[in-house]
């Protein structure tokens, strides 16, 4: 999320500069992320978040117990939050805590502007605003498994694949608006690229194994929108543009394994992975045996 957001988030499980705090920010394509660890104690006072034109997501990381918790300087009572469930907030009413013990949490803000550009380009009418309750533990099995695969980015953001965190905001969004507004959307039926256009998101792809471009740019030159974009892809090659770029991965690895003997670390920073343990992921998840074990059973 934008720093400023994430401070807010930052004072508002615990302390203004608790020293045990540690915050990392991202920003996806229409919101932004933060995840915020604290190891400490209760803190003396209420803290208060500022007020702004958007809704931020606490996803729970950790079990998070009741604690003393104001709307508008009024009281509020907090239900324990268990692993995986979020606290869902308007931030246009004022929050205020107490926290105590040890917080791990990945939040994530939409401002109500993002959302009205998404409903622009989705051509959708106003979904209105979303369905927040204060204090209330949400359970969200969608909400919980984009938190899990978005909180590993936190560590590296500066490696982490453009592509990979345009999805989780395309997703993140597409999610809100069907299941929590008060004019839920509904998505409509979509056809395939063209043939100039699957093959120019194709090439462009090939040319960014690393994952660093994002879908505005594809569905720029493919003359469409991203979502439309995201949509007529998966509709024409049967994948999504990050999936589709993962197997060229795995195979551009492969060639690398077969024909060369550079060791698998470099061959794994020259196919776009972040390291060789997530080439090595990638792949026994593709082809189910390590690139090494790949490696001697091809040149046995």
């Amino acid at each position: 999320m934008s720093g400023k957001v994430g401070q807010r988030l930052g004072r508002f499980v615990g302390l203004d500069q608790p020293p045990t705090l540690t915050t990392r920010y991202l920003q996806l394509a229409e919101i932004s992320g933060s995840r915020h660890c604290w190891d400490g104690s209760e803190a003396a006072a209420p803290v208060r978040m500022d007020t702004s034109n958007g809704y931020l997501l606490c996803l729970q990381r950790r079990e998070l117990p009741a604690i003393p918790y104001w709307v508008n300087g009024k009281p509020v009572s907090m239900m324990p939050l268990n692993r995986g469930q979020f606290l869902f907030l308007d931030l246009n009413e004022e929050h205020a805590s107490v926290t105590h013990g040890t917080v791990d949490c990945v939040s994530m803000y939409a401002s109500r502007e993002a959302i009205r550009q998404f409903e622009h380009e989705h051509d959708m009418k106003s979904v209105g605003e979303l369905r927040t309750a204060n204090g209330v533990a949400f359970s969200d099995d969608v909400i919980r498994n984009l938190g899990a695969c978005l909180a590993p980015a936190f560590e590296h953001p500066e490696t982490t694949s453009r592509l990979f965190v345009d999805y989780i905001a395309l997703a993140l969004l597409t999610h809100l608006t069907t299941h929590y507004a008060e004019n839920p959307a509904v998505a409509r039926p979509i056809g395939g690229l063209a043939p100039w256009q699957e093959r120019q998101a194709k090439e462009m792809l090939l040319a960014h194994l690393d994952g660093k471009i994002g879908l505005d740019e594809l569905a720029r030159a493919c003359r469409i929108s991203r979502s439309h974009f995201a949509r007529a892809f998966k509709a024409t090659t049967g994948s999504s543009p990050l999936q589709w770029l993962l197997g060229r991965r795995i195979e551009r690895a492969q060639e690398l394994l077969i024909n060369s003997d550079l060791p698998i670390e470099q061959i794994a920073s020259r196919c776009g992975f972040t390291d060789q343990s997530h080439l090595t992921r990638s792949f026994v998840k593709a082809m189910n045996v390590t690139p090494g074990h790949w490696r001697r059973l091809r040149l046995a």
